[in-house]
């Protein structure tokens, strides 16, 4: 008999955040937008809720007051 097992994936949020290696950041919605056309598409995606890596990326504090 074979189970079958439902992947558990959550779709990225528009508050996420998108993060390139020189630091800059914008939200999914930002990016999403065309606002950062400018730029590579050589980002991490940080999901919002994910205050540790926010903090390790150094963005967490800024997020705090935007």
């Amino acid at each position: 008999m074979t189970k079958q097992i439902a992947a558990l994936t959550r779709t990225h949020h528009p508050d996420d955040i998108a993060v390139w290696p020189d630091g800059f950041w914008a939200t999914l919605k930002e990016v999403w937008n065309g606002e950062c056309n400018h730029r590579s598409d050589d980002f991490e995606i940080v999901r919002q809720e994910n205050h540790t890596r926010l903090k390790e990326l150094g963005i967490a504090d800024e997020l705090d007051t935007a």
